[in-house]
C-alpha cells in the first residue's frame, strides 16, 4: 500500500526509474491514477535519447566540466576569504559579516558565478533543446497509450497522483501506459526542427526530471559522505542563486 506522501517520494528518489511497480490487477472501483513524468522518464525511448544525447554533445559536456573545474579553481581562493575561522567551509553568519563590511571577494564570486552559468547556458542549450524534443515526441504517443490501459482494464476514471490521500498500489497505470508506448516508440528523434518550440508541459516535466535527478545525486553524496549533508556550494554561502540542472 502507499501513501500520497511515499508515492512523490519514490519519484524523486529514483528519476530513472519513476515508475512505481503495479500489479495488474482490476483497478479500485474503476479509478486509476497516472503520472506524465513517471512514464516519459521510464520510457526506452527517452532513455535511448539520453545516451543518444550524451554522444552527439559530448564535446559541449566536456566543455562544461572544463568550466565547472576553472570556476571551482577561480573561486578557491575568494571563498577561502570569506572563511574567517579558517574551518573550510563559509557558514551563513560569514557570508553575512562579509556582505555587512562589503568584502570585494563577495562581489567577485557573484560575478564568477554569474558568468559560468552564462558559459555553461550557452553549451548546454542545443543538448537541452534535444532533450526537449525526445520528452514531447514521447508525450505525444501519452493519450493514445493511455487509452488502450483504460480499455484494457476497464477503468472509468484516470486521475494524477496527488488527488489521491490514499491509494493502492494496483491503482497505479504509469508502468501499464509506458509498456504500451515501449511496444510502439521504442525510439525517438532528438533533431527537433529549427522553428520548434517545446509546450510548457514539456519544459515541467523536463525540469521535473531534472530536479528528481539533483535530488538523487544529493542524496549519493550524502551517503558517500556517512550520511552526512554534502558541504554548501559557495552559491548557497553567497546569497547567489546555482545554475540551471544540465540534461542528463
Amino acid at each position: 500500500m502507499i501513501t500520497k506522501k511515499t508515492l512523490l517520494a519514490a519519484m524523486l528518489a529514483a528519476p530513472a526509474t519513476l515508475a512505481i511497480a503495479a500489479p495488474a490487477q482490476a483497478q479500485v472501483a474503476g479509478i486509476a491514477y497516472a503520472n506524465p513524468t513517471s512514464v516519459v522518464a521510464s520510457s526506452k525511448a527517452f532513455g535511448a535519447a539520453n545516451q543518444q544525447i550524451s554522444t552527439t554533445y559530448k564535446a559541449a559536456f566536456d566543455q562544461m566540466q572544463q568550466r565547472r573545474q576553472q570556476l571551482d579553481t577561480e573561486l578557491k581562493p575568494l571563498v577561502a576569504q570569506l572563511d574567517s575561522n579558517k574551518d573550510g567551509k563559509v557558514s551563513e553568519e560569514e557570508a553575512k559579516a562579509a556582505q555587512t563590511a562589503k568584502n570585494p571577494a563577495v562581489e567577485k564570486i557573484r560575478t564568477a558565478q554569474t558568468n559560468a552559468q552564462n558559459d555553461m547556458g550557452r553549451l548546454s542549450n542545443p543538448a537541452a533543446r534535444a532533450e526537449l524534443f525526445a520528452i514531447e515526441s514521447v508525450l505525444r504517443q501519452y493519450e493514445a497509450a493511455q487509452l488502450r490501459v483504460v480499455n484494457a482494464r476497464k477503468i472509468s476514471v484516470v486521475l494524477s497522483p496527488e488527488v489521491f490521500m490514499y491509494a493502492p498500489d494496483s491503482a497505479n497505470i504509469s508502468q501499464a501506459i509506458t509498456a504500451e508506448i515501449d511496444k510502439t516508440t521504442p525510439t525517438v528523434s532528438i533533431q527537433p526542427p529549427a522553428n520548434w518550440q517545446p509546450s510548457r508541459e514539456t519544459l515541467a516535466i523536463q525540469q521535473q526530471i531534472a530536479q528528481a535527478a539533483q535530488i538523487q545525486a544529493y542524496q549519493q553524496a550524502a551517503q558517500q559522505q556517512g550520511g552526512a549533508a554534502p558541504a554548501a556550494a559557495p552559491a548557497a554561502a553567497t546569497g547567489t542563486q546555482p545554475k540551471p540542472a544540465e540534461p542528463r
